[in-house]
């Protein structure tokens, strides 16, 4: 029987653990005229915008980037941006919102993907394909339904993919030093979202609880300094913002559980009370957890 059960493990096959936070912030569809513009701005997600009519102009970091009919553009998170319509005419456009934890890819895809595809580009094709999946909800009926949700969401995976395949033509790139950056942000990440399972969610409730980034940083034998400043470079945001957004994740998916109460809530998240947690859920979305609830639920 040990030797069945050491010639079985010899040749087991097993799929990877997945971790990550995969993030769909919304998409839209809008007509708009030529005289409109939209105020610089910065996203801490990568944004995708479709053209499909007219003509736009798109101020990156000061550079600008004129785009035509059929053109797809990428804008990495927290690169400052304008954009106005440049046709003659009416102009309409598809963009949408997203983002993800996993760091390597994250880099790869502020390092390698380009910012403009074009119909020349081989990877144009699949790009506007996932795309026009999006487009096709959009006139589906009860489109907030869980059965619609799981669509966008397995879209967003697809659109994924095609980025790991552009990606994957440029690994030759990436240098020692953007690796070993990556992997310093992952192992922040990873004991941050540690430490926020274990004493945010796990503890009594009881006292407000204080997740303090400096020390978990040094506890992995990095400076602090240094610590913040790679986070930055791969996730574009702090580790404080990290944190909050682990937060909020959490903070909404028991909001959609109706037999947790709100209380209950704000204590396994480490609020001393409802009302802090009720403040602080309202200036991540604009709403108060219970109206979240109502609307979530309806």
């Amino acid at each position: 029987m040990e030797i069945i059960n050491n010639y079985e493990s010899a040749y087991a096959k097993r799929l990877p653990m997945i971790d990550w936070n995969i993030r769909f912030f919304g998409a839209h569809m809008q007509t708009v005229s030529n005289h409109w513009s939209v105020s610089k701005e910065f996203h801490h997600a990568f944004e995708i915008l479709f053209v499909l009519d007219g003509k736009q102009e798109t101020i990156i970091e000061n550079e600008s980037y004129l785009l035509k009919s059929g053109d797809i553009l990428l804008i990495p998170p927290g690169f400052q941006h304008t954009n106005r319509c440049i046709s003659n005419n009416n102009m309409t456009y598809f963009c949408a919102h997203f983002d993800i934890d996993e760091p390597s890819l994250r880099m790869d895809m502020l390092k390698n993907c380009d910012l403009i595809y074009t119909s020349d580009s081989p990877f144009h094709p699949r790009l506007k394909a996932n795309l026009e999946k999006w487009i096709d909800i959009l006139a589906l009926p009860d489109i907030m339904s869980i059965k619609y949700k799981l669509k966008v969401q397995i879209i967003l995976f697809e659109l994924l993919e095609v980025f790991v395949d552009i990606n994957s033509l440029n690994q030759e790139k990436l240098l020692n030093q953007s690796m070993t950056t990556a992997k310093y942000a992952k192992e922040i990440a990873d004991v941050i979202k540690w430490n926020f399972k274990k004493y945010c969610l796990d503890h009594n409730g009881d006292v407000e609880y204080k997740l303090h980034i400096q020390p978990i940083i040094a506890s992995l034998g990095l400076s602090p300094n240094y610590g913040l400043e790679v986070f930055q470079k791969v996730y574009h945001m702090s580790p404080r913002k990290y944190l909050s957004d682990l937060k909020l994740q959490e903070a909404k998916i028991l909001i959609l559980q109706p037999n947790i109460s709100l209380k209950e809530i704000a204590n396994r998240l480490g609020y001393k009370n409802l009302s802090h947690f009720s403040r602080q859920f309202k200036r991540w979305t604009g709403l108060n957890p219970s109206d979240f609830r109502k609307n979530n639920m309806s």
